[in-house]
């Protein structure tokens, strides 16, 4: 305990910053709209008649997004507290909006000439690092880690070949 038997600040701590929550909440609610999307979409998609085929992945994918968007919401209220009407936006949190748009245009953008790998990689530290993240080297290190993952287990498991660009993966 702290002097005046305050508890001790943890390392996050949403009902302190009610901008931490909303942001989860944003992120929910845009989690949930992508999950919508990649629903619909895994609805064109047929099987054939093999149980694993091109819609099992959009399904998977899909419904994980909904599921954890949802949650994401429910927690970002939860956290958010009471509505307060005098809640206001900082230039700070309208450039890093810019910045997160321009990296994810950036890695649509590269994709297909990087590959999967080096773009997503680039992708998830720069996002990191705009989210605040303490160490960029650590941040491009699980990025990469990430990507990799994601990209075995897309072209292996699932056999979905993701752009490898000139590297190979």
């Amino acid at each position: 305990m702290a002097a005046g038997n305050e508890p001790e600040p943890t390392f996050f701590d949403p009902s302190r910053d009610r901008r931490t929550s909303l942001a989860t909440m944003i992120l929910g609610g845009v989690m949930l709209a992508l999950g919508v999307v990649v629903v619909v979409q895994a609805t064109r998609l047929d099987n054939g008649d093999d149980v694993v085929g091109a819609a099992t992945a959009p399904w998977v994918v899909g419904g994980l997004l909904l599921v954890f968007g949802l949650l994401m919401v429910l927690r970002g209220r939860r956290d958010m507290g009471p509505w307060e009407e005098s809640t206001q936006t900082h230039a700070q949190d309208w450039k890093r909006t810019g910045v997160m748009v321009a990296v994810l245009l950036a890695f649509a953008l590269v994709v297909p000439w990087l590959g999967y790998v080096v773009s997503a990689t680039l992708l998830f530290g720069a996002t990191a690092i705009v989210l605040g993240a303490p160490a960029r080297a650590r941040s491009f290190a699980y990025g990469f880690s990430v990507a990799v993952i994601v990209y075995l287990a897309f072209d292996v498991l699932i056999g979905i070949s993701l752009p490898t660009g000139p590297w190979g993966f």
